[in-house]
C-alpha cells in the first residue's frame, strides 16, 4: 500500500510539474496497438508474437508501427536509452495540415502561420504535424501509397526542418510513415534533425484531435540499450 500511495504522489507531482495541477487530464493515445498484419516499411512481417493472453514472445522491428526515432539513427549523439528522460516529456504544439496532396511537404510557412496564431514554438516542445493519414491505417496499400516502388504521402520539408532545428525542439511527430516523404530519396528530414539530437515519432494517430497547443507529451519508447529506436506509446495529457 504504500509504495501505491508513493506512486500516486509521484504521478500527481509529474502532472503538476507538466502544468496540469492535480485534477485529474484527459489522456489521448496517440499510438497504433502492434500487430503482426500491420505495414512495415518494406512490406516485410515487421512484428511477430505468439502465445497467449497471460504470456507470450514477440520479436519486432525497431522502426515498426508507432515508433521512435533516437537521434543515433541518422547521426546524432543518442541511442534510445541515451535520450534523458525529461525530453519524454514536454510541453505539445500540433501543426495541423490536414487537406493537403499526397505528396506534400510541410513548409516554413505552414509553422510561420501557427506561429502568427499560437506565439513562438517554445524551446524544448515536442512538435506534432497532423496530416490525416493515419485514416489509411492499417491498409499498407494505402498507407505507403507505394507506386512503381516510390513511395506517396506527406512529410516534413528540408527547410521546415532547420527551422525546427533553430527553434530548438526536443521532437518532432507524424501520422505517416516518415518525417521525410515518401519520394525521398536522402531522407532529408532525417539527416538535419537527427544530428541536432531531435528524436521522432513515425506512424502515430489521433494528431488531428488535438489542440495547437496547451497539452503535454510523453514518449514512452521500449528502452532498448543501443537501439537505433523503437516501439513507442505516446500520449497527450490535456487539461
Amino acid at each position: 500500500m504504500r509504495n501505491r500511495i508513493c506512486a500516486v504522489g509521484l504521478g500527481l507531482w509529474a502532472l503538476s510539474a507538466a502544468g496540469l495541477g492535480a485534477e485529474p487530464p484527459k489522456v489521448i493515445d496517440l499510438g497504433h496497438p502492434l500487430r503482426m498484419t500491420d505495414p512495415s516499411w518494406d512490406g516485410r512481417a515487421g512484428f511477430k508474437r505468439q502465445g497467449t493472453s497471460q504470456n507470450g514472445r514477440f520479436e519486432s522491428e525497431e522502426h515498426f508501427g508507432t515508433h521512435l526515432d533516437a537521434p543515433a539513427h541518422f547521426g546524432g549523439a543518442w541511442t534510445v536509452d541515451q535520450i534523458p528522460p525529461d525530453r519524454l516529456v514536454r510541453p505539445g504544439v500540433c501543426i495541423n495540415v490536414t487537406g493537403k496532396a499526397e505528396d506534400y511537404q510541410v513548409s516554413p510557412d505552414d509553422v510561420r502561420a501557427w506561429e502568427s496564431r499560437n506565439g513562438p514554438i517554445p524551446e524544448g516542445a515536442f512538435v506534432f504535424f497532423a496530416t490525416g493519414w493515419d485514416a489509411r491505417w492499417p491498409n499498407r496499400k494505402a498507407y505507403m501509397n507505394e507506386r512503381g516502388a516510390v513511395k506517396h504521402f506527406p512529410g516534413i520539408s528540408a527547410a521546415t526542418a532547420r527551422l525546427l532545428v533553430e527553434r530548438r525542439v526536443a521532437g518532432i511527430g507524424i501520422d505517416t510513415g516518415s518525417v521525410d516523404y515518401g519520394r525521398s530519396e536522402k531522407y532529408e528530414t532525417h539527416n538535419i534533425t537527427n544530428p541536432a539530437n531531435i528524436y521522432h515519432v513515425e506512424n502515430a494517430r489521433g494528431l488531428t484531435s488535438l489542440p495547437p497547443t496547451g497539452f503535454t507529451v510523453i514518449v514512452a519508447p521500449i528502452n532498448i540499450a543501443g537501439g537505433s529506436g523503437g516501439p513507442t506509446r505516446v500520449f497527450a495529457l490535456l487539461p
